[in-house]
């Protein structure tokens, strides 16, 4: 599973123009997967104002070294890994990042609305959990990353990964269950894919 408009691609033309460093191409990259890149940031780091700073320094570090992306995989994937790169080292450096403020839930008719509540209450479990635990929750489960790529991220063995995996997935249920008893049994798959 992929995140929100990492399903995309970028034209072979505008990357070969980019890999010249035409500015106009770069510019057509960064329009097209900047929002997509903010998302997998803010939902690593649990606070959007220093997952837009990494979001920057992601497509600074992507433009420098677009000439390595080899083609041999979407380019959405290797954009994909230089932001969570970014993102876990600023997790490091910063062990206390602030909560981030839940966006405007609008829901059209009762079913969206009690999907959005449920999606609320996993929001606000998954602000409580350890950044690492949230981290390795959200490429796990919504970005699709396996065990060993998010052991790679962490500099971690696989193990680490799944036991870490495990332990949030505990946690959530534990979490969700202590604001809505009924609801937390079907609300992971329900709201973001997240299985039990």
């Amino acid at each position: 599973m992929t995140g929100p408009g990492f399903d995309m691609d970028i034209d072979e033309i505008t990357l070969a123009a980019a890999r010249q460093g035409d500015l106009g191409a770069c510019e057509r990259i960064y329009r097209q997967f900047h929002a997509p890149a903010f998302n997998v940031a803010a939902r690593v780091l649990n606070c959007r104002e220093l997952a837009r700073d990494v979001v920057q320094e992601a497509f600074i570090t992507a433009f420098r070294r677009i000439g390595q992306f080899r083609g041999d995989a979407p380019f959405w994937g290797w954009l994909k890994r230089v932001v969570v790169n970014h993102a876990i080292s600023a997790l490091r450096r910063q062990p206390s990042a602030e909560v981030v403020t839940f966006e405007d839930y609008r829901a059209s008719d009762e079913g969206d609305q009690e999907r959005m509540g449920q999606a609320m209450d996993l929001e606000q479990a998954l602000a409580k959990l350890g950044p690492e635990d949230r981290t390795i929750v959200w490429l796990y489960d919504v970005e699709g990353f396996r065990h060993e790529e998010i052991a790679e991220q962490f500099g971690m063995t696989v193990s680490f990964s799944k036991t870490r995996l495990a332990r949030a997935r505990k946690t959530l249920r534990q979490l969700i269950g202590k604001q809505d008893t009924g609801a937390s049994a079907g609300l992971t798959q329900a709201s973001t894919g997240i299985s039990q």
